[in-house]
């Protein structure tokens, strides 16, 4: 209680000389305690002696500043004091960075960290100056961070010099596909237009070949073919029919029935089912005889028969006649191609052409009457050419997907991958840490792993998404987050997904692992790429002007 009351007198008596010093008119705002510099001009002394309120609200005596009571809504006329709870108190820090607190901190008997020169208990003086310890250990610490940034903004050049060339290496690859894509597009019309020729031109030849004798009589002998098995269907129909009925008869027959005719029926329907008594063994084999030299037609048999294409044949019949010829005997169809080439391809296909044939000859493909295989209703000389159009194509496509790939790369290097393309470098590069009984692995841009150190069980944690949206994109706060999103679904829980903290370091490097929400993982990464300059960095630790004229005081 004594002191309690010791303290509330020592608060009395500080606040009495405050009154009585109030009285004083101050003559600089220098003179103000708890006043920001930065404010000194608001409250220059005028002729009038008075004071207005920063908000412009009131206008009171220039001498009721810091007189421990509020008279500005804003709390601007008590810097010094805790008569306002909305106003700040100023600390100057010397040998220090300057702070400042809540106004309704002053005089509590709480030394303020804010305030290292325990100016804001001017009144208690519960606080002892410690600007000089803090200061020191603080520009030791700003000092290795600097060292940090400066060694890591050098690897960040590296980075940026890299993307450079790598940018323009993939301007000068977009800028050859976009040629031999215009190239390969005039080479997959020419195909086109010349693959329209060919079929048309088969059209004609094998509509003059179905013109044939024996085209017709093919056509005949199916048609012939088709009938008979409609008729044969038909009898088969009624011989069924007329077994039943017989079989019925055979089996209700009364043979005490003195009818000859049906008796006559039943015996020769058993001995043609083979239901009459058994043969002899004279007459056994001459029946089983009988039976292998019976040759019955398979209905799959007659179904190839009806199946089978006859324009095919046609062609075929033409290969035949071309592997009789001594001049064609080699390859005939790829020498007829030879019309369908461009001039300024000519020499190029004459060594494919010759290397096909040398390897056609080796696999038995020519050199024999052999037919080769062609599409329904065509030639072979048809299939050359779509194969050539369809193969033209392909590689038309493939073109096209690269040089999609390739501009979607340098549209990311304009945004995704940094104001400068620097993360471009880092694209695919992983980082792990092992923690606990899990290896984590995070590679930028791409996948965020768990693996398991015991069974080596691996769960998808996320794939990136994108950098910080909050913050304005290009600036340095865009490129501290990065979130990975869609991973495995936990059991009983929501899909994992991984928040990563990004920092300046040397290295790439993952720091730390957290779960601060279930399946929802923070990642602490330092990485060169976020090294950026000061000038760059608003952010960054960029020294105020204060700072600055600390370290030359010192």
């Amino acid at each position: 209680m004594r002191s309690v009351a010791l303290f509330s007198l020592l608060t009395l008596l500080a606040y009495s000389a405050s009154s009585v010093t109030a009285e004083q008119k101050p003559i600089t705002p220098s003179s103000i305690r708890g006043l920001n510099p930065a404010l000194y001009d608001k409250y220059e002394p005028n002729t009038a002696g008075t004071f207005q309120c920063l908000d412009g609200s009131r206008i009171i005596k220039y001498s009721a500043i810091n007189d421990d009571y509020c008279d500005c809504p804003d709390g601007s006329d008590e810097p010094g004091t805790s008569a306002c709870s909305n106003g700040v108190f100023w600390c100057k820090n010397e040998g220090h960075i300057p702070g400042q607190v809540l106004s309704s901190r002053v005089n509590d008997g709480i030394c303020d960290p804010e305030c290292c020169d325990g100016s804001d208990e001017w009144a208690t003086g519960a606080c002892a100056k410690k600007c000089a310890e803090i200061g020191k250990k603080f520009r030791e610490e700003e000092e290795a961070i600097r060292k940090t940034r400066k060694t890591g903004a050098k690897i960040r050049g590296s980075y940026i010099k890299w993307a450079q060339g790598e940018k323009k290496r993939l301007e000068t690859e977009v800028e050859t596909m976009k040629k031999e894509l215009r190239e390969k597009e005039q080479e997959v019309e020419r195909a086109r237009v010349a693959l329209e020729k060919t079929e048309s031109k088969s059209k004609e030849e094998l509509e003059k070949k179905k013109t044939s004798p024996l085209y017709q009589s093919l056509l005949t002998h199916r048609l012939t073919l088709t009938r008979l098995r409609s008729k044969t269907q038909r009898l088969q129909n009624e011989l069924d029919t007329l077994h039943s009925i017989l079989d019925e008869l055979s089996k209700g027959y009364n043979p005490n029935y003195q009818d000859m005719a049906v008796k006559a029926a039943v015996v020769g329907y058993e001995e043609l089912t083979g239901k009459a008594a058994a043969p002899s063994e004279e007459e056994k084999p001459q029946v089983e005889e009988n039976k292998e030299d019976e040759e019955e037609i398979k209905d799959w048999e007659l179904d190839e028969l009806e199946r089978k294409d006859l324009e095919s044949l046609l062609w075929q019949s033409g290969l035949e006649d071309e592997a009789d010829d001594d001049d064609e005997e080699e390859g005939g169809l790829l020498w007829k191609i030879d019309e369908y080439i461009p001039d300024s391809l000519y020499d190029s296909w004459e060594s494919v052409r010759d290397t096909a044939i040398e390897w056609m000859i080796r696999l038995g493909l020519i050199g024999k009457k052999k037919a080769s295989k062609t599409s329904v209703a065509e030639g072979p000389h048809v299939a050359a050419a779509r194969d050539k159009h369809r193969g033209l194509s392909n590689e038309l496509n493939k073109l096209k997907n690269a040089v999609t790939n390739t501009e979607d790369t340098l549209e990311k290097m304009d945004k995704e991958y940094g104001p400068q393309a620097e993360w471009k470098k880092l694209d695919g590069v992983c980082v792990d840490k092992v923690s606990g009984d899990y290896t984590y692995e995070l590679c930028f841009f791409g996948k965020a792993t768990q693996k398991s150190n015991k069974d080596g069980a691996t769960n998808h944690m996320g794939t990136f998404s994108e950098w910080k949206t909050a913050a304005e994109q290009g600036s340095f706060e865009y490129y501290t987050k990065q979130l990975y999103k869609n991973g495995a679904r936990c059991w009983n829980g929501p899909l994992r997904s991984v928040s990563v903290d990004l920092s300046c370091g040397t290295q790439n490097a993952l720091l730390s692992i957290s779960e601060p929400e279930k399946c929802e993982y923070r990642y602490k990464v330092t990485t060169p790429a976020l090294c950026w300059p000061d000038e760059q960095d608003a952010g960054g630790s960029v020294k105020s002007e204060e700072e600055e004229k600390i370290k030359e005081e010192l």
